[in-house]
């Protein structure tokens, strides 16, 4: 998708002056289908492109063009934890407390006299779908761009086609053991898991309480099995997760499974059974390896569970 900036001085003024409440608010599901690819024309925009951002994932715009010295701005920057600009990169520690939802505008101005001279991008806050690198192409070759397009789509397209192959099967296969080997989950080695319980990073602002944790990987995929109980005051349904690895790579599971919308727990009164919530990922024997963070997070993006030190047999 191509996008198109503003140019000159005016750029710069729009993110220091532009309210947040005369602009269009980013759809919920932005950060999901966000591409790590941006091009700028000169043509005006309609809206900045969106990149995502997460607390403890640095983010690196890299440019194919030379940056003016000095040019960039940023709003609130004193809330982030750096900001270091290079000659054809910008690099950002976004603030490590920021609620989701949250906006700030960055701009730069480039070095050499093509269109456009400056860009602003909105910075969008999401508990877990913070992007580590974009790469920011002005007027790219057209036969580059649309050869990246179609790799990103193949990848998307066999990602689908891997998801419906699943839906299919568990909605006309036979259930309990018969399902798992009618669905191919089984391979040779069964379904295999590791309990996680006692290696997880201890909770750092979680809204639930982990329980219990295992590791799982069937035959093509891998999955976390995560019993929460809930302390807060009202239901809590996953909406959405991501597992983030060591490197930055980003797996992004199936649709979640759980076991129904966790109610409550009661203090002192040990009458509110832990509930379930099971992250499945699409991956190869030879994929998977290492380990992960797990972010889960609700509708609303506010009470969210982050476990570290997730790793599958």
């Amino acid at each position: 998708m191509a996008f198109s900036l503003l140019t000159g001085p005016l750029a710069l003024a729009l993110l220091a002056t532009a309210p947040d409440t005369a602009e269009p608010p980013p759809l919920p599901d932005t950060c999901e289908t966000a591409s790590p690819q941006i091009e700028l024309t000169a043509r005006l925009p309609t809206r900045e492109p969106v990149v995502c951002i997460s607390p403890d994932v640095p983010l690196t715009l890299r440019f194919n063009a030379p940056l003016q010295p000095g040019s960039e701005k940023l709003e609130q920057r004193e809330r982030f934890g750096d900001v270091a600009p290079g000659q054809t990169s910008l690099m950002l520690v976004p603030p490590e407390t920021m609620g989701a939802g949250e906006r700030f505008r960055v701009g730069v101005c480039f070095a050499d006299e093509a269109a456009p001279a400056c860009a602003t991008f909105l910075l969008l806050a999401h508990p877990g779908l913070g992007m580590r690198e974009v790469k920011v192409s002005r007027q790219p070759s057209p036969v580059a761009y649309y050869q990246q397009v179609a790799r990103e789509a193949q990848d998307e397209n066999q990602r689908l086609r891997e998801e419906v192959r699943r839906l299919r099967a568990e909605r006309e296969g036979p259930e309990g053991v018969r399902g798992a080997v009618a669905s191919g989950l089984m391979g040779k080695q069964g379904i295999v898991c590791t309990n996680l319980s006692k290696k997880r990073t201890p909770p750092k602002g979680n809204a639930l309480i982990p329980e219990v944790v295992f590791g799982c990987r069937a035959n093509g995929s891998v999955a976390v099995l995560v019993d929460l109980t809930n302390p807060g005051a009202e239901p809590w349904t996953a909406a959405g997760a991501v597992l983030r690895g060591a490197r930055g790579e980003v797996l992004k599971p199936l649709p979640l499974w759980q076991s129904a919308p966790l109610a409550p727990s009661r203090p002192r009164i040990d009458s509110s059974p832990p509930g379930r919530v099971v992250v499945e990922v699409v991956a190869t024997e030879n994929e998977a390896r290492g380990t992960y963070t797990l972010t889960l997070w609700d509708a609303e993006h506010q009470r969210t569970v982050t476990l570290g030190n997730i790793t599958f047999p």
